[in-house]
Protein backbone atom coordinates (compact mmCIF):
# COMPACT_ATOMS: atom_id res chain seq x y z
CA UNK A 1 0.00 0.00 0.00
CA UNK A 2 2.77 2.23 0.83
CA UNK A 3 4.42 1.40 -2.77
CA UNK A 4 1.20 1.99 -4.23
CA UNK A 5 1.16 5.64 -2.64
CA UNK A 6 4.28 7.00 -3.49
CA UNK A 7 3.40 5.98 -7.10
CA UNK A 8 0.26 8.09 -7.07
CA UNK A 9 1.89 10.81 -5.44
CA UNK A 10 4.69 10.51 -8.09
CA UNK A 11 2.06 10.42 -11.09
CA UNK A 12 0.34 13.34 -9.66
CA UNK A 13 3.41 15.32 -10.12
CA UNK A 14 3.76 14.39 -13.65
CA UNK A 15 0.35 15.00 -14.31
CA UNK A 16 -0.52 18.09 -12.52
CA UNK A 17 2.34 19.89 -14.19
CA UNK A 18 0.13 20.83 -16.86
CA UNK A 19 -2.98 21.67 -13.83
CA UNK A 20 -0.14 23.77 -11.97
CA UNK A 21 -0.28 26.94 -14.27
CA UNK A 22 -4.47 26.37 -13.53
CA UNK A 23 -3.80 27.08 -9.87
CA UNK A 24 -4.58 30.10 -8.49
CA UNK A 25 -4.81 31.58 -4.96
CA UNK A 26 -7.37 33.74 -3.60
CA UNK A 27 -8.00 35.49 -0.38
CA UNK A 28 -11.30 37.27 0.14
CA UNK A 29 -12.79 39.72 2.64
CA UNK A 30 -15.75 37.77 3.93
CA UNK A 31 -17.60 39.01 7.35
CA UNK A 32 -14.46 40.75 8.81
CA UNK A 33 -12.99 37.51 7.94
CA UNK A 34 -9.79 36.62 5.42
CA UNK A 35 -10.74 33.38 4.09
CA UNK A 36 -8.33 32.26 1.49
CA UNK A 37 -8.95 29.47 -1.32
CA UNK A 38 -6.92 27.59 -3.64
CA UNK A 39 -8.90 26.52 -6.70
CA UNK A 40 -7.40 24.00 -9.34
CA UNK A 41 -9.68 25.48 -12.78
CA UNK A 42 -11.21 23.03 -14.66
CA UNK A 43 -14.70 22.99 -16.06
CA UNK A 44 -17.97 21.11 -15.51
CA UNK A 45 -19.44 20.71 -12.14
CA UNK A 46 -17.01 22.09 -9.37
CA UNK A 47 -15.75 19.68 -6.58
CA UNK A 48 -15.47 21.35 -2.96
CA UNK A 49 -13.25 20.28 0.00
CA UNK A 50 -13.75 20.13 4.02
CA UNK A 51 -10.83 19.79 5.47
CA UNK A 52 -10.55 17.92 9.35
CA UNK A 53 -10.66 19.83 12.45
CA UNK A 54 -7.39 21.71 12.27
CA UNK A 55 -6.18 20.73 9.25
CA UNK A 56 -6.29 23.26 5.93
CA UNK A 57 -6.33 23.04 2.61
CA UNK A 58 -3.00 21.82 1.82
CA UNK A 59 -3.76 18.30 3.03
CA UNK A 60 -5.44 18.06 0.01
CA UNK A 61 -2.20 18.06 -2.10
CA UNK A 62 -1.50 14.81 -2.85
CA UNK A 63 -4.48 13.82 -4.56
CA UNK A 64 -5.97 17.26 -6.12
CA UNK A 65 -3.70 16.94 -8.81
CA UNK A 66 -4.97 13.13 -9.77
CA UNK A 67 -8.56 14.35 -9.18
CA UNK A 68 -7.81 17.25 -12.14
CA UNK A 69 -6.30 15.99 -14.62
CA UNK A 70 -8.66 12.49 -14.57
CA UNK A 71 -12.69 14.38 -14.00
CA UNK A 72 -11.09 17.83 -15.30
CA UNK A 73 -13.36 19.65 -12.91
CA UNK A 74 -12.87 22.97 -10.69
CA UNK A 75 -11.75 21.80 -7.52
CA UNK A 76 -11.91 24.75 -4.68
CA UNK A 77 -9.71 23.36 -1.64
CA UNK A 78 -10.21 26.54 1.33
CA UNK A 79 -8.92 27.55 4.68
CA UNK A 80 -11.43 27.75 7.30
CA UNK A 81 -11.29 31.39 9.23
CA UNK A 82 -8.47 30.86 11.80
CA UNK A 83 -6.48 27.63 9.86
CA UNK A 84 -3.79 27.60 7.56
CA UNK A 85 -3.81 30.99 5.53
CA UNK A 86 -6.68 32.08 6.83
CA UNK A 87 -7.97 35.06 9.53
CA UNK A 88 -10.20 35.22 12.13
CA UNK A 89 -11.59 38.38 13.58
CA UNK A 90 -10.04 38.18 16.70
CA UNK A 91 -11.69 41.76 18.17
CA UNK A 92 -15.21 39.60 18.58
CA UNK A 93 -14.82 37.37 20.82
CA UNK A 94 -18.85 36.27 21.22
CA UNK A 95 -18.43 32.49 21.09
CA UNK A 96 -21.13 32.13 18.73
CA UNK A 97 -20.16 34.61 16.32
CA UNK A 98 -17.59 31.93 14.86
CA UNK A 99 -19.09 29.00 15.26
CA UNK A 100 -20.68 26.80 12.15
CA UNK A 101 -23.53 28.37 11.07
CA UNK A 102 -21.18 31.52 10.74
CA UNK A 103 -18.63 29.12 8.98
CA UNK A 104 -20.91 28.13 6.44
CA UNK A 105 -22.43 31.45 5.59
CA UNK A 106 -18.75 32.79 4.78
CA UNK A 107 -18.32 29.43 2.84
CA UNK A 108 -21.70 30.28 0.69
CA UNK A 109 -21.04 33.87 0.72
CA UNK A 110 -17.16 33.01 -0.77
CA UNK A 111 -18.13 30.86 -3.54
CA UNK A 112 -20.75 33.50 -4.17
CA UNK A 113 -17.74 35.59 -4.91
CA UNK A 114 -15.68 33.15 -6.56
CA UNK A 115 -18.62 32.68 -9.00
CA UNK A 116 -18.87 28.96 -8.08
CA UNK A 117 -22.59 29.25 -6.30
CA UNK A 118 -24.23 26.60 -8.63
CA UNK A 119 -24.43 23.21 -8.78
CA UNK A 120 -21.42 21.13 -6.86
CA UNK A 121 -20.38 17.99 -5.35
CA UNK A 122 -18.70 17.54 -1.73
CA UNK A 123 -15.63 15.92 -0.59
CA UNK A 124 -15.04 16.43 3.50
CA UNK A 125 -12.79 14.30 5.69
CA UNK A 126 -13.18 14.16 9.55
CA UNK A 127 -14.63 17.33 11.63
CA UNK A 128 -15.28 18.87 7.79
CA UNK A 129 -18.04 16.21 7.33
CA UNK A 130 -19.93 18.27 10.05
CA UNK A 131 -19.78 21.22 8.11
CA UNK A 132 -20.65 19.46 4.76
CA UNK A 133 -23.66 18.17 6.23
CA UNK A 134 -24.86 21.33 7.33
CA UNK A 135 -23.80 23.27 4.11
CA UNK A 136 -25.75 20.21 2.12
CA UNK A 137 -28.95 20.61 4.60
CA UNK A 138 -29.38 24.11 3.45
CA UNK A 139 -27.99 23.69 -0.53
CA UNK A 140 -29.95 20.86 -1.01
CA UNK A 141 -30.91 21.31 -4.40
CA UNK A 142 -27.40 22.78 -5.39
CA UNK A 143 -25.27 19.00 -4.03
CA UNK A 144 -25.08 16.60 -6.30
CA UNK A 145 -22.83 13.91 -4.59
CA UNK A 146 -20.54 13.75 -2.12
CA UNK A 147 -17.79 11.85 -0.75
CA UNK A 148 -17.41 11.47 3.15
CA UNK A 149 -13.59 10.37 4.10
CA UNK A 150 -13.93 8.98 7.40
CA UNK A 151 -16.43 11.97 8.71
CA UNK A 152 -17.74 13.24 11.92
CA UNK A 153 -21.39 12.81 12.61
CA UNK A 154 -23.58 14.13 15.56
CA UNK A 155 -24.24 10.35 15.90
CA UNK A 156 -21.13 9.90 17.38
CA UNK A 157 -20.84 12.58 20.21
CA UNK A 158 -23.06 10.73 22.86
CA UNK A 159 -24.18 12.95 26.11
CA UNK A 160 -21.31 11.60 28.61
CA UNK A 161 -19.22 11.99 26.12
CA UNK A 162 -19.93 16.13 25.62
CA UNK A 163 -19.92 16.54 29.02
CA UNK A 164 -16.32 15.11 29.79
CA UNK A 165 -15.15 17.65 26.65
CA UNK A 166 -17.07 20.77 28.37
CA UNK A 167 -15.41 20.08 31.68
CA UNK A 168 -11.99 19.78 29.87
CA UNK A 169 -12.21 22.75 28.35
CA UNK A 170 -13.51 24.51 31.77
CA UNK A 171 -12.78 28.42 31.34
CA UNK A 172 -10.17 28.76 28.95
CA UNK A 173 -9.91 32.26 27.40
CA UNK A 174 -9.10 32.78 24.00
CA UNK A 175 -4.82 32.74 23.19
CA UNK A 176 -3.02 36.49 22.90
CA UNK A 177 -1.05 34.08 20.17
CA UNK A 178 -1.61 30.94 18.08
CA UNK A 179 -4.80 29.67 16.37
CA UNK A 180 -7.97 31.39 17.32
CA UNK A 181 -9.53 28.75 14.98
CA UNK A 182 -9.08 25.99 17.24
CA UNK A 183 -9.95 27.69 20.29
CA UNK A 184 -13.37 28.26 18.71
CA UNK A 185 -13.64 25.13 16.87
CA UNK A 186 -13.05 23.47 20.41
CA UNK A 187 -15.87 25.86 22.78
CA UNK A 188 -18.22 25.85 20.04
CA UNK A 189 -18.20 21.47 19.69
CA UNK A 190 -21.56 21.02 21.64
CA UNK A 191 -23.14 24.05 19.60
CA UNK A 192 -21.82 22.58 16.28
CA UNK A 193 -23.06 18.98 17.35
CA UNK A 194 -26.38 20.54 18.21
CA UNK A 195 -26.94 22.18 15.11
CA UNK A 196 -25.70 19.52 13.03
CA UNK A 197 -28.35 17.13 14.48
CA UNK A 198 -31.57 18.91 13.71
CA UNK A 199 -29.76 19.73 10.00
CA UNK A 200 -28.79 16.04 8.72
CA UNK A 201 -27.78 14.97 5.61
CA UNK A 202 -30.25 14.82 2.86
CA UNK A 203 -31.47 11.25 2.01
CA UNK A 204 -31.31 13.01 -1.59
CA UNK A 205 -28.12 13.53 -2.34
CA UNK A 206 -25.80 10.31 -3.54
CA UNK A 207 -22.85 9.70 -1.42
CA UNK A 208 -19.81 7.24 -0.38
CA UNK A 209 -18.87 7.17 2.70
CA UNK A 210 -15.52 5.85 3.27
CA UNK A 211 -14.57 4.63 6.85
CA UNK A 212 -11.23 4.00 8.43
CA UNK A 213 -10.57 0.41 10.00
CA UNK A 214 -8.58 2.58 12.57
CA UNK A 215 -10.22 4.98 13.41
CA UNK A 216 -8.51 7.59 15.65
CA UNK A 217 -9.30 6.28 19.13
CA UNK A 218 -7.91 4.76 22.21
CA UNK A 219 -11.40 3.15 23.41
CA UNK A 220 -12.86 0.51 22.09
CA UNK A 221 -16.19 1.48 22.96
CA UNK A 222 -15.55 4.69 20.98
CA UNK A 223 -14.31 3.22 18.06
CA UNK A 224 -17.00 0.62 18.10
CA UNK A 225 -19.51 3.92 18.15
CA UNK A 226 -17.66 5.33 15.34
CA UNK A 227 -17.91 2.55 12.91
CA UNK A 228 -22.15 2.08 13.58
CA UNK A 229 -22.54 5.19 13.25
CA UNK A 230 -21.06 5.25 9.40
CA UNK A 231 -23.16 2.10 9.31
CA UNK A 232 -26.42 3.85 10.39
CA UNK A 233 -25.97 6.82 8.25
CA UNK A 234 -25.47 4.39 5.11
CA UNK A 235 -28.36 2.50 6.18
CA UNK A 236 -30.95 5.83 6.22
CA UNK A 237 -31.14 6.35 2.53
CA UNK A 238 -30.08 3.48 -0.72
CA UNK A 239 -28.24 5.95 -2.42
CA UNK A 240 -25.53 5.51 -0.52
CA UNK A 241 -22.45 3.84 -0.08
CA UNK A 242 -20.08 2.63 2.89
CA UNK A 243 -16.48 1.55 2.45
CA UNK A 244 -14.30 0.20 4.70
CA UNK A 245 -11.04 1.49 4.49
CA UNK A 246 -8.85 -1.79 5.06
CA UNK A 247 -5.90 -0.84 6.98
CA UNK A 248 -5.99 2.74 7.18
CA UNK A 249 -5.95 5.23 9.98
CA UNK A 250 -8.11 8.27 10.20
CA UNK A 251 -6.63 9.86 7.06
CA UNK A 252 -7.72 7.84 4.61
CA UNK A 253 -6.54 9.66 1.78
CA UNK A 254 -2.98 9.67 2.95
CA UNK A 255 -2.63 5.60 3.72
CA UNK A 256 -5.08 5.05 0.76
CA UNK A 257 -4.89 7.90 -1.91
CA UNK A 258 -5.56 5.72 -4.68
CA UNK A 259 -8.90 4.13 -2.82
CA UNK A 260 -9.88 7.89 -1.90
CA UNK A 261 -9.47 9.06 -6.15
CA UNK A 262 -11.43 6.01 -7.24
CA UNK A 263 -14.44 7.02 -4.70
CA UNK A 264 -14.25 10.22 -5.74
CA UNK A 265 -13.94 9.41 -9.77
CA UNK A 266 -16.98 6.86 -9.12
CA UNK A 267 -19.23 9.65 -7.49
CA UNK A 268 -18.38 12.43 -9.83
CA UNK A 269 -19.18 10.14 -12.86
CA UNK A 270 -22.10 8.82 -11.53
CA UNK A 271 -23.80 12.71 -11.54
CA UNK A 272 -22.23 14.25 -14.83
CA UNK A 273 -23.91 13.70 -18.52
CA UNK A 274 -23.33 10.19 -20.04
CA UNK A 275 -20.19 11.44 -22.73
CA UNK A 276 -18.49 13.08 -19.76
CA UNK A 277 -18.64 10.11 -17.27
CA UNK A 278 -17.48 8.12 -20.36
CA UNK A 279 -14.30 10.15 -20.68
CA UNK A 280 -13.68 10.48 -17.09
CA UNK A 281 -13.61 7.16 -16.67
CA UNK A 282 -11.52 6.33 -19.35
CA UNK A 283 -8.94 8.63 -18.08
CA UNK A 284 -9.62 6.84 -14.74
CA UNK A 285 -9.05 3.77 -15.88
CA UNK A 286 -5.78 4.97 -18.02
CA UNK A 287 -4.24 6.31 -14.48
CA UNK A 288 -5.06 3.17 -12.71
CA UNK A 289 -3.49 1.27 -14.95
CA UNK A 290 -0.34 3.36 -15.06
CA UNK A 291 -0.31 3.41 -10.91
CA UNK A 292 -0.83 0.11 -10.99
CA UNK A 293 2.21 -1.22 -13.56
CA UNK A 294 5.02 1.34 -11.68
CA UNK A 295 3.72 -0.10 -8.25
CA UNK A 296 4.97 -3.41 -9.39
CA UNK A 297 8.16 -2.51 -11.15
CA UNK A 298 9.20 -0.61 -8.42
CA UNK A 299 8.08 -3.50 -5.97
CA UNK A 300 10.43 -5.60 -8.52
CA UNK A 301 13.13 -3.03 -8.19
CA UNK A 302 13.09 -3.44 -4.29
CA UNK A 303 12.95 -7.48 -4.46
CA UNK A 304 16.34 -6.95 -5.92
Amino acid sequence: MKMLSAVLLGLATLAGQQAQSQETDVDLAVRGDKLHFHVYKGEGLPILFEAGGGDDSTVWAGIAKPLHDITGATLITYDRAGFGRSDLNGHNQAVDAHGIENGVAELDEALHQLGYDGKIMLVAHSYGALYATLYASKHPQRIKAAVLVDGSSACWFTEDWMKDFVREQGDKKPPTSGSLGSYYQSKNLPKTVEIVRANAFPASIPVIDLVSDHPPFSSDADISRWKECHRTFVDAAPNRLGIKASGTGHYIYRDNPFLVIQAIVKAYAGVVDGKAARQILARDVDYSIEAVNKASSLQDVNRH
